[in-house]
């Protein structure tokens, strides 16, 4: 069984179900954080309420870990696989119903990349601003409600962040309507449905993670 994970369509299928995988973490993150508009204590608790179960915790980030070294290194082995089948580029291009996100998966995946690894680092690890990791709330919980007001009232942690949301609004546009298209999930009725999955998740989630930035950003929340 394991050679049909070395063809293209075992390739793409572990592409595909990773990718959807991903795709559910950033929602499931995305409506976590939104608790920031109930104040400090409601996004406080829930961040309290994750570390207390470890177990789950490191469960999630094992798996979501997995699943993401798979989708890369999927990803790669594909490209090097197409590029072997036609080592002389084409002369020329034209791209009829291809969209810029399809053409452009490539470089948003690796820009994505970059700053998942910047924002764990920063709000997870604390290594880029150490100014809120040792803070607590009066609850005695770590003060994240508080930590992200401190990012958000910096310019230019607003601007990098809203352009992530930017990127990765291109790579989830594309990527999930491919994903569930790969899946064999297409069907006369369901067509419209399911291209227009991908524009949905993609902007459900930027609307929600741009709403957390500009509403701190702008004073809304303090």
């Amino acid at each position: 069984m394991t050679w049909f994970f070395t063809t293209s369509l075992g390739s793409k299928i572990v592409i595909a179900l990773t990718g959807l995988v991903l795709a559910g973490f950033v929602v499931f993150h995305m409506l976590g954080n939104l608790q920031v508009f109930e104040g400090q204590e409601a996004l406080n608790t829930y961040a309290a309420f994750l570390r207390e179960m470890p177990i789950l915790l490191w469960s999630a980030r094992t798996g979501l870990l997995l699943a993401a070294a798979l989708h890369i290194g999927f990803t790669f082995q594909l490209v090097r696989r197409n590029r072997r089948a036609r080592p002389v580029a084409y002369a020329s291009r034209v791209y009829r119903q291809a969209s810029i996100s399809s053409r452009s998966m490539a470089l948003t995946g690796s820009l994505l990349l970059l700053f998942i690894v910047f924002h764990l680092l920063h709000l997870t690890a604390g290594v880029v601003d150490t100014s809120f990791m040792d803070r607590l709330d009066p609850r005695g919980h770590r003060d994240v409600y508080g930590q992200m007001i401190h990012t958000f009232q910096i310019p230019w942690f607003v601007l990098l962040y809203l352009l992530a949301q930017g990127v990765l609004a291109v790579h989830l546009s594309h990527g999930v309507s491919s994903s569930l298209q790969t899946l064999g999930l297409e069907h006369p009725i369901l067509n419209r449905v399911l291209r227009a999955a991908g524009p949905f998740v993609a902007g459900t989630v930027v609307l929600g993670n741009s709403a957390i930035v500009l509403a701190i950003a702008l004073g809304i929340l303090r």
